[in-house]
């Protein structure tokens, strides 16, 4: 078992020996980074395993069967199953205690003994009848700002290297920025580019390079060693400001890799901050605690509605179905692996809960021999006739939880434009698995490169 610790000061860091943990991937390594050991990560009553639905690896415990059941509808409704987990955690005190603490003293002392005994009882009564020094109020408190993390100051190409963002960010204690590649054009189409892990923002400029004319580029800077969900609450602040700061109402995301399970996780948190569970069930039968939502102290943007905001998603080589489907268990404080395992409670979860973007476009690279990404193209025959059987109405109970995650990452996308959905054009006609693959690749197209390469051919 490997566990990482973290001495606990105000935004310090220190080396970790993360030798012993082989990369998984190339480009989705968290080697030689450098976790912060801010107040927040402290180890505390909640430790867990950064989301990991499953440690029981380390116990000799089997990953258990998952129920696979799906139910098409034939109709014309991206969002028809978008719900149906909404509300399984029952908010599971998500977000109970992350502010339990700011204000928790904010009022003490304020009570009239804050002046007893200053006369000493020598005019005993005689200040009662004079109109008090403080009144009673059961008014609210007012609610705190939500957290800044908008920079109106440009980058410049020095600033966008890996390097230099790993500076930044523990210079914030690991707080996320975004930042303009230029001075801010109130009329122009805000974009938000948002990496994978192990890379810095340049690692998109071949993306941005194609984007629109009217577009105002922002890079989205996080680091890459704090909990994905923590992240994606703080790219949901980054987004709703970055549409305050525009006179229009649309925001594209375009992420890449680990940045778009973040993007995603973003996308389910403007519909419900605490979409993802607080406490969740091991292998072996045990409740534990997942670390990471909601970073101590950070404050939420509050939810737009439809009105307010049009947020739009390109989502490049996504690695949704998660990497082996044998849980791993990880220390507080580091994403790495432990919650990119398939079986793990964010990866089951990701692509479960409703979302808020009105458009959703996923592309895969189709490289020989690269399965950082893997789309339903790439799954064995076998495995994709589960599917069927699920759409059929036939009882299916699977351990495959890579091919539950990339099904659930597309199911609702469109295959054609104005189209059904993948789910619905399958259950409505004969499933196979060649049909499978067919529609999979209309409704997230497989462009040419590798990981890295394809983010250079994405069409905007």
């Amino acid at each position: 078992m490997l566990v990482l610790t973290a001495s606990v000061s105000s935004c310090s860091t220190q080396e970790e020996d993360t030798g012993s943990m082989a990369p998984w991937r190339e480009g989705m390594t968290t080697e030689d980074e450098e976790p912060e050991s801010c107040d927040e990560c402290d180890g505390g009553a909640d430790a867990g395993d950064a989301g990991d639905a499953g440690d029981a690896g380390d116990a000799g415990c089997p990953p258990p069967e998952q129920d696979f059941t799906e139910t098409p509808t034939c109709e014309d409704d991206a969002g028809v199953d978008a719900g149906v987990d909404a509300g399984t955690d029952g908010g599971g005190g998500g977000g109970g205690g992350s502010d339990a603490g700011p204000d928790g003293g904010r009022d003490a002392g304020t009570v009239p003994r804050v002046d007893a005994g200053t006369d000493a009882g020598t005019d005993a009564g005689a200040t009662l009848a004079e109109a008090p020094a403080m009144q009673a109020s059961f008014a609210p408190l007012s609610s705190p700002a939500p957290t800044p993390v908008l920079n109106p100051t440009p980058t410049t190409a020095g600033e966008r290297t890996n390097g230099a963002e790993r500076s930044r960010m523990r210079a914030r204690c690991g707080i996320c920025e975004l930042r303009p590649r230029g001075p801010i054009d109130p009329s122009k189409v805000p974009y938000i580019s948002v990496h994978g892990i192990g890379a810095g923002p340049e690692v998109m400029d071949p993306a941005i390079n194609h984007f629109p004319p009217n577009a105002q580029v922002y890079d989205f800077f996080y680091p890459d060693n704090r909990h994905p969900m923590e992240t994606a609450d703080c790219l949901r602040n980054a987004i709703i400001q970055a549409r305050g700061a525009h006179s229009g109402t649309v925001v594209q995301v375009v992420a890449h890799s680990l940045g778009a399970i973040i993007a995603t996780g973003a996308d389910h948190s403007l519909v419900d901050p605490e979409w993802m569970p607080t406490e969740v069930p091991t292998n072996c039968g045990f409740m534990k605690k997942v670390r990471g939502r909601h970073r101590n102290g950070f404050v939420l943007e509050p939810p737009p509605n439809a009105n307010q905001l049009d947020l739009r998603m390109t989502l490049i080589d996504p690695v949704f179905q998660g990497f082996t489907d044998a849980p791993l268990f990880i220390s507080d404080c580091v994403p790495g692996p432990g919650d990119l395992t398939a079986g793990s409670a964010l990866m089951q979860t990701l692509n479960t809960r409703p979302t808020f973007s009105r458009q959703r476009r996923v592309f895969y690279a189709n490289h020989p021999d690269d399965d950082t990404a893997r789309d339903l193209t790439e799954f064995d025959d076998a495995d994709l006739e589960l599917i069927c059987k699920a759409l059929r109405g036939e009882s299916v109970r699977t351990r495959k939880f890579g091919l539950v995650n990339a099904w659930n990452a597309v199911k609702n996308l469109r295959v054609g434009p104005g189209g059904k959905t993948l789910k619905d054009a399958l259950g409505c006609g004969p499933c196979t698995a060649a049909r499978i693959k067919e529609l999979a690749g209309q409704a997230a197209p497989r462009l040419p490169g590798d990981h890295t390469e394809v983010i250079d051919v994405i069409p905007f």
